[in-house]
């Protein structure tokens, strides 16, 4: 056991005895060969030639021991890019290991690299400002296989001969690259407009460089700052490289941004060349546009388009540089919120899958299919974007049920929607030419139902709508509604200010239920006025225009006309009714009619209208308008009314007669033939006040009066005259 510690004492000695001879040898060799001009010089010269860039340095100093000191590094950017430098290093150190010279390679410890500058632009998937650096990079650091006898300084001479024998070994291995509080501007110019990224504190560690297959290990950590909003990094991994093939063996990558995780993990051949991947990964959507793989302004198409929150998504990576890179894997879109302008396409916090196999040619994404499911929906399609030109694909669906539209459109969130919608659309557009927008195909509508909160609005709407964008356009749709039954026409003009024209014809409706959903689907203001007002079993054509989405603005634009009848109404609940009430001998708010018939049109929010009551209370004639908004008359409401004498109150009437005539007034002196009194009345002001008794239009009935009067008078004298000339002739 003795002789065993000798041995151990003895053979650590030489070792330490060889070690101070190899270091004093080497200093004294390099400070007599080498002085630290000569260094710069070399080092100066051997970096320009091999990195293809100017090279600068400050000043180079060795240590036998820690080994070189370099400051202020320069290296200049690509020809004919920013005229920037592409490394700034104030500091660098490098260490290097002593006896791998013995069997001639140089094995570096640590390079550090202290408050670098890094500039690094892009201009394609793979054309970045370094591209050209790393074929002469790679073959600089093959050299001819050496004898035993290999030396430091010979390596570093042959370092700088150009020939190149069949058989090579590598030149070096590193220990550690460490990069601490570095600066790094990445500029994406294949973004329209090009995208700037900023890493304000880069710090960044590899250990176990290898070119041979080694395992290396590294870890990232930075802030970054992209479009002024701010990130935070944090990645690590490892992976074996090998020059020789240019690729990437076992890599497995795990990091976060803000605390969104991705992972990726696989092999990569021709990664000067071709890169050309064969990986699997997990990131978000965000980290996919991030990166280059998904275009960053994909989501932004249509404009109006937006989409919000996280989206998860597993995919495979493969293809090349030179063919594309193909992503194709599962998205799970559960949280991702999608809004087009007001309306929502799909909530958050809703069960979305997305399976998608595309390609990024570089200057174009190319989506070759994909298959959505949403809901109850299925949707599968196509989609070709071309970087900063267009965008085109196809929509193809089964039936669509729409039981949960109203879930995802605000304004609809208190109505009722079911049946099933069908589309096959191809659609494209130039960027930014909204002008140019194609959408052509039928979409097909069946058993549609529609309902607002508290009426039935249309019940199994069965139509084709044919799509040609900007119109949108369906001929005779059939539908029921409102107890009865529809035919519609419909043209939509969907351009910078959404327009519609329509026509439909209603059979047989109930004309309290058709009302009161107009009402809501059009009124904003005090709509209870409007509401309950008229009941019957109404038919009603009617052709209008108008224009938005909004109900004031809808409202505000609408005009049209169109003729009714209803049979077997009552009209109740206005204030005119009251007036006119007060002149019959039912003191109600409604009258009860057997039929009305009349026209209506809408224009500047005012709605004109006709009626020609008939019932056994007798006929009412009625024509004006009113402002739906301020709820005026615009014109006078004139009412023109033959009622029969036995609904009247007598007494009422006679109150509002001229004092002139007043004595005269009888009502069974003034009925016609058919027993009916004439009785006229005249609204003005609004609608919803009490226009009192002063209403009533007595120019009529005063000259029934004063004819009835006057006929009576000329009868009294005919008869005297007549009795006169009896007594005169005796006959």
């Amino acid at each position: 056991m003795g002789k065993f510690f000798k041995f151990i004492f003895w053979a650590a000695g030489a070792f330490v005895a060889l070690f101070i001879a190899l270091s004093a040898g080497a200093w004294i060799y390099i400070s007599i060969n080498y002085p630290p001009a000569k260094l710069k010089a070399m080092a100066t010269s051997k970096l320009s030639e091999t990195l293809k860039r100017k090279v600068t340095i400050g000043d180079v100093h060795f240590n036998v021991l820690s080994g070189f000191a370099v400051t202020n590094l320069h290296i200049s950017n690509r020809p004919g890019w920013t005229n920037q430098d592409f490394v700034y290093a104030k500091d660098i150190s490098i260490s290097y290991k002593l006896f791998p010279l013995l069997w001639g390679q140089i094995s570096l410890g640590q390079i550090k690299l202290n408050e670098p500058e890094i500039l690094v632009e892009r201009r394609g998937l793979n054309q970045f400002n370094f591209s050209d650096m790393t074929a002469g990079a790679s073959s600089a650091l093959l050299v001819p296989a050496q004898p035993s006898s290999y030396s430091f300084v010979s390596s570093a001479e042959a370092a700088s001969d150009t020939s190149q024998p069949s058989k090579t070994e590598l030149l070096f291995t590193i220990g550690s690259v460490n990069i601490s509080h570095g600066k790094l501007v990445y500029w994406d110019e294949t973004l329209k407009p090009a995208q700037r990224s900023d890493l304000t504190d880069l710090n960044f560690e590899v250990e176990n460089i290898s070119l041979i297959g080694g395992k290396s290990t590294f870890n990232l950590t930075t802030p970054f700052n992209v479009n002024n909003t701010a990130y935070q990094l944090a990645l690590s991994g490892n992976y074996r490289y090998f020059l020789t093939s240019q690729s990437i063996k076992e890599l497995s990558v795990k990091g976060t941004v803000n605390d969104l995780g991705f992972s990726l993990s696989g092999d990569a051949l021709n990664m000067n060349s071709d890169f050309s991947p064969n990986m699997d990964g997990e990131a978000s959507l965000d980290m996919l546009k991030f990166s280059g793989l998904v275009p960053a302004n994909l989501s932004a198409m249509p404009k109006g388009l937006t989409l919000s929150g996280p989206a998860k998504v597993d995919f495979h990576l493969s293809g090349s540089i030179k063919n594309g890179l193909e992503l194709k894997g599962t998205a799970d879109a559960s949280d991702l919120a999608i809004q087009y302008q007001e309306m929502f396409v799909k909530a958050p916090k809703t069960a979305c899958k997305v399976d998608f196999d595309a390609v990024n040619l570089g200057n174009a994404y190319n989506v070759k299919n994909f298959h959505v499911v949403y809901q109850d929906w299925a949707v599968d399609g196509s989609f070709l974007y071309k970087n900063g030109i267009s965008y085109s694909g196809e929509i193809h669906t089964q039936d669509l049920p729409l039981a949960g539209l109203s879930n995802d459109v605000p304004r609809l969130k208190n109505d009722k929607i079911d049946g099933t919608v069908a589309m096959n659309l191809t659609y494209s557009q130039l960027l930014n030419k909204p002008g140019s927008l194609k959408l052509a195909g039928p979409i097909v509508l069946k058993g549609i139902g529609f309902s607002l909160p508290n009426e039935p609005y249309i019940q199994n709407l069965n139509a084709q709508i044919d799509a040609s964008y900007p119109n949108f356009k369906t001929v005779n749709a059939t539908f029921a509604g409102f107890d009865g039954t529809g035919v519609a026409s419909l043209l939509i003009n969907v351009g910078k200010t959404l327009a519609y024209s329509y026509a439909f014809d209603l059979k047989n409706v109930n004309a309290q239920k058709a009302i009161n959903a107009s009402v809501d689907a059009y009124v904003t203001l005090n709509p209870e006025k409007y509401k309950d007002k008229l009941s019957g079993t109404m038919n009603f054509a009617y052709k209008g225009t108008g224009h938005g989405t909004a109900a004031a603005e809808m409202m505000a634009s609408a005009v049209g006309s169109g003729n009714y009848s209803i049979a077997n109404g009552t009209v109740k609940g206005y204030s005119a009714i009251s007036a006119m009430n007060n002149f019959f001998k039912d003191k109600s708010d409604q009258i009860v009619i057997d039929s009305i018939a009349g026209n209506i049109s809408v224009k500047n929010k005012v709605v004109t209208y006709t009626a020609t009551a008939n019932g056994k209370v007798g006929q009412v004639r009625a024509n004006g308008a009113v402002n739906l908004l301020t709820y005026d008359y615009e014109p006078d409401m004139k009412v023109q009314c033959d009622i029969h004498k036995d609904y009247l109150d007598s007494d009422a009437i006679k109150g509002q007669m001229p004092d002139s005539v007043r004595d005269k007034f009888d009502i069974n002196r003034l009925a016609d033939s058919n027993g009916n009194v004439p009785l006229d009345f005249r609204f003005t002001g609004n609608a919803a006040q009490a226009p009192g008794v002063n209403c009533l239009d007595v120019n009529r009935l005063v000259n029934n009066i004063i004819n009835s009067y006057t006929n009576d008078v000329t009868s009294q004298v005919q008869q005297q005259g007549q009795n006169l000339l009896k007594g005169l002739f005796g006959q």
